[in-house]
Formats: C-alpha cells, structure tokens, sequence
C-alpha cells in the first residue's frame, strides 16, 4: 500500500514544453514537493519549472554541488504526500519511480540495495546515501533526478536520488540532509506509519511541558500531533485548553491521569517556576504511585546535558535517561522513540542511569549572562565564590550573626522567610563559611525526597541517615545499627553517635532546608523535630555531639503541636530575613550595570515591594535591554508580563487550596487589613503572598493585588 502511494505521490519535472527533466515527489498535502536543485537549474529557474503543467512556487532551492535539493510547491494540489523517515539501516532493500525513460513515459520503477552513507567529494563532501541498483536494466538515467528512495523494509521514503554513481549505481541525498538545510521539513515527518495504531485499551495519555515560545512551542506541536495520530491523547495546554475553562483545575486533571510527562527543557524552560512545579507534581504523583505513573520523558531543547539546571530540576530529573534535541534532524528519531516507549507495556525502559554529562551538569551561576533561577543553590559551586556573589544582597548583620554563631560547638540557627527571600542562598554561605573553618558541610533538601518518604517515621529516619551518610562518602551500614528492638529514634540517634560522628574528624554541619515539607506530615513530625532538639541538648554535655551543628530552614511559622521543651523551633539562634530596603535595592542596580535614581528604584518597588526574586527578574531583562523599567511596570500585573510565570505559578497553588483562595481573593479586594485565621495566614506567608501587619494581612505587594484581583 505504501508503495502505491509513493508511485501515485510521485511526478515528473518538466520545462513549459512538456520536455521531462527530473522527478519530483510530494511531501505534504498542501503540495510541497522535493526534487533536485540541478534539475530546476537546467530547466533555467524554478519559474519555468512545471507539474503537471502548471507553474511552481519556490521554498527552497540549494546547490547542485552541495544540497543538491529544491523545495517547490504547487499551489493548487490538495492530494497524498509520501511517508517519511529519517533513519534507515544498512542492507535495507529500497524501492524508487522515475521519469528517466522514453519507453516508460508513466514512470519506470527500480530497486535495489542501501550500502551505506558517506561523505561525497563532489557535493562539498555532505554525506550521501549509495545506492546499488539489482539489475543492469535499472540503470539510473538522468531523469530520475529527484525520484524518492522507498525503504521497503520500514515502508518510507529516505532520501531523493541526485546522481548516477558508476560503482553501484546511485547516489541519494538523504532527508537528514534535507532536514539541516530546510528548517521547516520536520513538520513533513510522518511518523504514524512506523508505529501501527493501537488498540484502545493500549491508549496512553501524554502530558506534554513546554515554554509558548519557539523552538519550543513547534517542537511541542510536532509531539502532539505525532502522538494523537499515532492513537494515543496528547494533552498541550495551549492546544487542548477551552476558552473560559480553568486552567487550573484542567492542569491538575491532566497530570493526576497522564501515564507519561514529556518535559520539553530548553534554556528558557529552565528558569521557568511553572515548569519546576510541574515536574515536582509529576514527581510527587509518581513517588505516590506503585505503577509509578506518570513516567518523565525530559528531552533537552538546544540545552546540553551539560547545561546548568536549578537545584530543583537537577534532582528531579538526575536518575532519569534524557534525549537531546539539536535541531529538526533529530525531531523525528525522538518522536519515534517515543511512540515506540508508549507501544510497549512496560515503563521500565525510562528509569536508566543518567549520562556522566547529565551527572556533571553545573551548578547555577548568577551573573549577567544567565537569567535568575527560581531556586537557589544549597551550595556555592567550589572555586567561583566571587561569581556566585555577584547579586547577593547582605542584610543587616545577619551574615555576620550566622558565621559566628555556626563555628561554636553544637550550634543551631534557625532560618524563617517567605518563598524566594534568600533563605537557601544565606544557608549555602553559612555552609561555605564553616567549610573554610574546618567543618564537613552537608545541604539537604527535603523537597528531593521520595513521597513515601514521609509516609512513615521508621523509613524517613533511614532515608535522612542513609542521605547524610551518602554525602560524608560513608558506606551505608543501616543493617548494623538499626535493631528492631529499639525504637526508629533511638536507632537513628545509635548511627549518628556511634557511626557517622565517630568516622569523621572535623565538626559537621547540616544544613536542612525546606522542612516545612516535613510539617505536612504530623505522624512524622514531631518525633523528628523532636530529635533534633534532643541531638541540640546532648550537644552541651557530650563531647561527640559538639561536632553536630544544624541549619534549620522553613518558609512558615511552626503550626504543628509541640512540647515546648522538645522543639527546635525555641533554642539556638533565630533568623528573619527581610525585604531588600531601597538602598539595597538601588545597590542591585548598580550591580547590574544601572545608573538608577531614587525615583526608578520607587517605581519598581511600588510594584513588587523588597522582593529579592522579583527586583533581580526586572533588573536582569532591563539591563539586557529586553525591557523599559516603564514597559516592565505597564504589564506586569498580566499572563503576557515579566512576571506570568511567577503568578501563574501561585494562582496554579491557590487553585489546590480553594480555602487559601477564598481568603485571599479577600484579601486582595480590601483596601484595609484582613484577620485570618492562623493556619491559613502561616500559609499565605510561607508562599511570600502576604505581609503580616499585627495580627492581619495584606498582600505583599501591588503586583499580586493587581493580578489575583482580576483572577480569583
């Protein structure tokens, strides 16, 4: 069948005398047809190019000694295009029509053998296919200029033959080639013929992630046709997203029944919070799941396995096998790929050990170059102190009160702020400062940890000391010091005490950041918090616990019930980072390379107030000339401004807590101070939404008044 249509997509190339010079086939249903540049140069020009005898349009047109290929459309055609492949193996039997012989005025066809591919001297030595013809009788004539290679084994056209070979019988430029050269030949790449349809109880829902933005946003286009031709449900917000449906909720939906996330991860997508959150909820579902649904399919958009990602993203996606995308030629390996993964019933194939460059992927630099991460590194990358400072606002002492305080035997400081203050980036200093006065240093991040984690008090306790062990390169010997005898605290205080600081010979420093994750779950909770507070205690009588010392991190208030006497949230030394005042503020401009009055720093912070996050967004894209400060400010508060992502990312959280919602929506539509009660206001101001005035709220900034508004 395939091959009939091949012969039916296939014509000759004429002069406007009807004088047959090449062949030609179609590639799309619009009436884009490939062919060869010489035989449109011997013709004299595309403009007397005829098909059918009716005059061409050109797309493209190459070199007959390099690209030796054209483009050219029909206007008027509405029929079959050629399937289409980019790969094809040795020693295939192919399958090809042309116009070459008077005795064949309707098109003779011929076959043969693929050899291989290599580069050819006379087309500037791009690679070639060579093709050895079966029979001397099939000997390719001129006219077969442009006539399609069939692959008989994969049923799909691979390549044009451009030129007679005297050794074995043609040469073919192969569509890989064409793919470089012509940008827009992946949209033409049929990959529903590779894969059969499947029945529908083999259907797969597929949750395509990616930034509306090009190459992003076409390459997402091409997945989500491929996949919903090839059987299977895409779901692509912008495609699959009614007009006045929630967003929101669809999201929600969409990840909570996917079997697969597929991650488009550019450059851009990688600094976006909408992207970091999606993957953390395909994660969380995934950790949740004993099918282990949805499976994440991450594919690197021009952005090397090498490329910085932020902490977040590193440790979301380091444990899984990720695809590179260079450019077209590489569009439809991967779409192949991947319907082949939705065929098979077993996901297994998706959890591969990460690449040694997925492994060396960099920690995030701030600088000019590189656009602000949502998440901060828990570590300053080793050598480039200097570099990674470069933004950092100091505040107040509060550096100076942390670096004393953590070279002190047993110490304890505690580190409270809204989301995106700078907490995780001044626990990377304190680690960084007891690293230079002679402790080991360990950054954990509860935000990495398996879902089930925190389904149980015995399991957590052996995933935080097999963590911690992990980083200290210290063989994990749970089996020897966890007794069943005893309880899940005793064992975890037995492998601290008599393992891990008892192997060391400095003082070691934890720091632990996101714990507020640990609030959620009050059956863990409080045995472990509590735990740390008895390590504290211990730390002032005995001699092996003065070499602990904690860095404890949370965005909110402590709203789980606690003995006084057993919190850690009482003793130690207590941190609460501010706003960036307005000299600190005009500091970051200057920085920046920003010659800005008093009056430009006002402007900014009557929009989003001492937001460290925030203020550094607006600085980098004015300094980059992106932006106006007075562009900047007139969109902000909208889904089309700087800051869309950033909000869409609340509102998306807010959606999850119609109770938050509701009370914010209050919020934002008073002009004076609301009372809340305590567990939402915690709330609210660990998502750095609100300002507590007394025992009210009001919304951190003018930014989020003006955006949830109009939204909730």
């Amino acid at each position: 069948m395939s091959w009939d249509l091949v012969k039916a997509c296939t014509v000759a190339i004429s002069t406007p005398d009807g004088e047959v010079r090449g062949t030609g086939f179609f590639v799309s249903q619009e009436g884009h047809l490939i062919t060869c540049a010489h035989v449109v140069e011997e013709i004299d020009g595309w403009e007397n190019v005829r098909v059918n005898g009716e005059a061409v349009e050109l797309v493209y047109l190459g070199n007959r000694n390099c690209d030796d290929f054209a483009v050219l459309k029909l206007p008027n055609y509405r029929g079959d295009a050629v399937p289409l492949s980019l790969e094809f193996q040795p020693m295939d039997r192919f399958l090809s029509v042309g116009y070459g012989r008077l005795d064949f005025p309707q098109g003779a066809s011929i076959d043969g053998t693929i050899t291989d591919v290599n580069p050819q001297l006379e087309f500037s030595n791009l690679p070639m296919l060579r093709l050895r013809v079966k029979a001397n009788s099939q000997q390719v004539q001129g006219g077969y200029s442009g006539s399609p290679v069939f692959d008989a084994e994969t049923q799909q056209v691979i390549g044009a033959i451009a030129a007679y070979d005297n050794i074995d019988g043609a040469l073919a430029i192969p569509l890989s080639t064409i793919s470089q050269q012509w940008s827009n030949f992946s949209q033409f790449i049929n990959i529903q013929a590779v894969i059969p349809p499947l029945p529908a109880s083999e259907i797969k829902r597929v949750f395509i992630s990616y930034r509306s933005e090009d190459p992003d946003l076409s390459l997402a286009q091409n997945f989500y046709e491929a996949i919903a031709n090839a059987g299977h449900q895409a779901f692509m917000a912008g495609e699959s997203i009614r007009l006045g449906e929630n967003w929101a909720q669809r999201i929600d939906r969409e990840l909570e029944s996917c079997d697969y996330f597929l991650l488009l991860l550019s450059p851009k997508s990688a600094t976006s919070e909408m992207v970091t959150e999606e993957v953390r909820r395909a994660k969380q579902l995934q950790d949740l799941r004993p099918e282990k649904k949805p499976g994440i399919l991450p594919i690197r958009v021009n952005f090397p396995l090498s490329s910085p990602l932020n902490y977040d993203l590193r440790g979301y996606l380091n444990q899984i096998q990720q695809r590179e995308w260079k450019s077209s030629v590489d569009t439809g390996k991967i779409l192949q790929e991947v319907l082949t993964l939705l065929a098979e019933e077993n996901q297994d194939t998706i959890y591969l050990a990460p690449t040694e460059e997925a492994i060396a992927a960099q920690q995030i630099v701030e600088s000019l170059e590189n656009p602000p991460f949502p998440v901060a590194e828990p570590e300053l990358p080793e050598g480039q102190v200097d570099l990674a400072s470069a933004f950092y606002v100091n505040r107040d002492r509060i550096e100076e009160r942390c670096f004393e305080a953590i070279i002190k035997p047993g110490s304890l400081i505690r580190i409270k702020a809204p989301r995106q203050m700078g907490k995780t980036s001044l626990m990377a200093r304190i680690l960084y400062h007891a690293s230079q006065n002679g402790c080991l240093t360990v950054p954990l991040s509860f935000q990495l940890a398996d879902g089930k984690v925190f389904t149980d008090l015995d399991q957590f306790l052996r995933w935080f000391s097999a963590s911690i062990g992990r980083r200290l390169k210290l063989s994990n010997k749970l089996a020897d010091y966890w007794d069943e005898i005893f309880g899940s605290k005793d064992n975890c205080t037995a492998y601290f005490e008599e393992y891990l600081l008892t192997e060391i010979n400095q003082p070691l420093v934890l720091g632990l950041d996101e714990v507020d994750l640990v609030f959620q779950h009050p059956e863990i909770a409080a045995d472990f918090f509590g735990l740390l507070r008895a390590w504290h205690e211990e730390a002032k009588n005995r001699d092996i616990w003065k070499k602990l010392r904690l860095v404890v991190v949370h965005s909110t208030e402590v709203y789980i019930p606690m003995n006084i006497n057993q919190s850690p949230f009482n003793v130690g030394l207590p941190i609460e980072l501010p706003e960036l005042n307005p000299e600190q503020v005009q500091d970051l401009a200057r920085r920046h390379g920003l010659n800005w009055s008093h009056t430009e720093v006002e402007q900014l912070m009557a929009m989003v107030g001492g937001h460290p996050f925030l203020v550094r967004v607006a600085m980098y894209r004015i300094a980059r000339r992106d932006n106006t400060l007075n562009e900047l400010l007139q969109t902000a508060p909208t889904e089309a401004g700087l800051y869309g992502d950033h909000l869409r990312r609340h509102l998306w959280n807010l959606e999850q807590r119609p109770d938050l919602a509701t009370a914010f929506k209050r919020i934002v539509t008073t002009i004076t101070p609301i009372r809340l009660d305590s567990i939402q206001c915690f709330q609210l101001l660990s998502m750095g939404l609100v300002h507590l005035q007394g025992n009210d709220v009001t919304p951190r900034c003018d930014l989020y008044r003006q955006y949830f508004r109009d939204r909730l």
